[in-house]
């Protein structure tokens, strides 16, 4: 190569390496005038920088900060134009990534912006915590521009160290722009004993996390619009807040949308403070798990508003009579302040090994229940409740019915059950457009009133349209008693369509035909072990 005339030898050939430059400068040149001329690249970086800003805005769902999606920031390879445009946008670099391997790697790019400090190492541990990003810590904490704190790691002694970090004995993070933390299974009394928290709307505690002053945390708390706590059986007690010390961290903050809290015991001292009610006036979701004596003692203090799209009673350790005594007037009390739940109702009542619940929901736009009901326009609400396995299944049998009885049976317009007495129940609901029974045993007289009674020629279900048959059972291959109903059913000309499935369900060929001209549409799902009991089909 001769350096003074810019020419290579390659293959026996000279080549002229400087043309070859000078082409390429023309070439990319050439491409940046062509992008111009794009109506896109007439954009104002302003507004540029906002669609970036949408494109890589992290996930939240449930008690996972999911962080920045892979691919979120394509745009950069875009072109020359972009990648200047969000080069000069703090906004977009908020987030280091979610594991430590991105920590390193990108904690240097985010500048002055505030950041999302997300872990989610749960998933997967990549690289570790060393002393760079432990001085870059300290620097955000001193300048205070942490805005998330979201971790999560089967290792104690590293979330120990980042937090340790954000709280060094010499000042560290002034937490006046924190609005939202997760953390789980550590020690936060540093952070929540000498901090104030005047911005943060979203707290996540969980799983035997450890703080020494719910009085602090209480004084230093008044934005929160949604807090979840929640312990597991290895909790030690001393580190669970009493009923009291509860009800005055939710009275500190009156503006809560979603509140839920989850522990097996906690001390009673609600007896030894005031008993008025702590009003959560804008709240939208609740949900309380725990023993029986935990959550009512909460229950009974709490001013709800009229209407929570979403309501959760998890139960343990409960007989029925002290149950029904204060779960029956709360839920009937409930749904009848709710105008939603006058209306079009679907109830979901299941009994099974692991749980017994009820599940109330209002039919509207976008309802996803276990019954396909027409949609409507009208807000949508929730009531659930769930009793565990802690509870003797006759009790949530028994409880289940009777807390059917609270609802509007008349709004009722579909129903899923598997350990009502079907044929009392459904005769209370004339308004009933979808039946879903499980576990059915489908025997004479199977949906028919009393041919011996005074309404032998009347439907017991008028109004409906849908009849699902999950897991039926029924006796040596007989499905008479399904046909006779859906002739009777059917008999006005009244449209109505069936589903039949479950795993060892079988239905001869010949009864196949004999429902599919009664009924609109028949789905039938036969079951991998079902077996034809006269041996007559394949």
């Amino acid at each position: 190569m001769n350096p003074d005339r810019g020419f290579a030898i390659k293959n026996g050939r000279e080549i002229n390496l400087d043309s070859i430059l000078a082409l390429d400068a023309e070439i990319i040149r050439l491409k940046r005038t062509r992008n111009s001329l794009l109506n896109v690249a007439r954009m104002p970086p302003e507004i540029l920088r906002h669609i970036f800003h949408f494109n890589i805005l992290p996930e939240v769902g449930g008690d996972r900060f999911a962080g920045i999606g892979e691919g979120a920031y394509n745009f950069l390879f875009v072109c020359h134009h972009w990648f200047q445009v969000a080069r000069r946008a703090p906004e977009l670099w908020c987030s280091w990534g979610i594991n430590l391997g991105s920590w390193k790697r990108w904690h240097l790019r985010s500048g002055i912006s505030a950041l999302d400090l997300v872990l989610d190492g749960w998933r997967w541990e990549d690289g570790s915590f060393d002393g760079a990003l432990r001085d870059a810590l300290r620097d955000r904490a001193a300048r205070d521009v942490i805005r998330e704190v979201h971790l999560r790691s089967w290792d104690m002694d590293l979330l120990a160290s980042i937090l340790s970090s954000l709280t060094p004995e010499d000042g560290g993070i002034r937490c006046s722009s924190m609005e939202s933390i997760m953390l789980s299974g550590v020690d936060i009394s540093d952070l929540f004993d000498r901090h104030h928290f005047p911005k943060l709307r979203d707290l996540h505690l969980s799983n035997n996390f450890k703080i020494s002053s719910w009085a602090h945390l209480t004084s230093t708390t008044t934005a929160l619009t949604d807090l979840l706590l929640g312990w597991n059986d290895a909790t030690p007690p001393s580190t669970i807040p009493t009923t009291s010390q509860m009800l005055s961290l939710l009275a500190s903050n009156p503006n809560i949308r979603s509140l839920t809290l989850q522990w097996l015991a906690i001390s009673d001292d609600s007896g030894n403070g005031s008993s008025s009610l702590v009003p959560l006036c804008r709240l939208e979701r609740l949900c309380l798990i725990g023993n029986f004596h935990f959550v009512f003692p909460i229950l009974r203090r709490l001013e709800l508003p009229e209407r929570i799209d979403s309501a959760q009673l998890e139960l343990f350790d409960c007989k029925f009579e002290e149950a029904y005594e204060i779960i029956g007037p709360y839920i009937r009390d409930y749904l009848q302040r709710d105008p939603r739940f006058r209306d079009r109702l679907e109830i979901s009542a299941s009994s099974t090994s692991h749980c017994t619940s009820i599940n109330a929901s209002t039919v509207g736009v976008g309802y996803c229940g276990p019954i396909p009901l027409p949609h409507d326009d009208s807000p949508c609400a929730n009531f659930q409740m769930t009793l565990s396995n802690r509870i003797h299944p006759n009790v949530g049998k028994r409880l289940g019915t009777n807390v059917l009885a609270l609802l509007s049976s008349e709004s009722v317009v579909g129903l899923k059950t598997n350990f009502l007495v079907t044929e009392v129940v459904v005769a209370s609901m004339p308004n009933l457009e979808a039946l879903c029974l499980v576990n059915p045993v489908v025997l004479d007289k199977f949906l028919l009133l009393d041919p011996d009674g005074p309404n032998a020629d009347k439907k017991l279900l008028p109004r409906l349209r849908r009849l699902q048959l999950e897991e039926p059972k029924v006796e040596e291959g007989n499905w008479s008693p399904l046909v006779t109903y859906l002739d009777h059913q059917t008999s006005d000309g009244q449209a109505v369509s069936l589903k039949v499935f479950g795993k060892v369900v079988h239905v001869c060929s010949d009864v196949v035909k004999q429902i599919e001209d009664l009924v609109e549409e028949f789905v039938y799902v036969p079951g991998p072990g079902g077996k034809c009991y006269f041996g007559s089909c394949l």
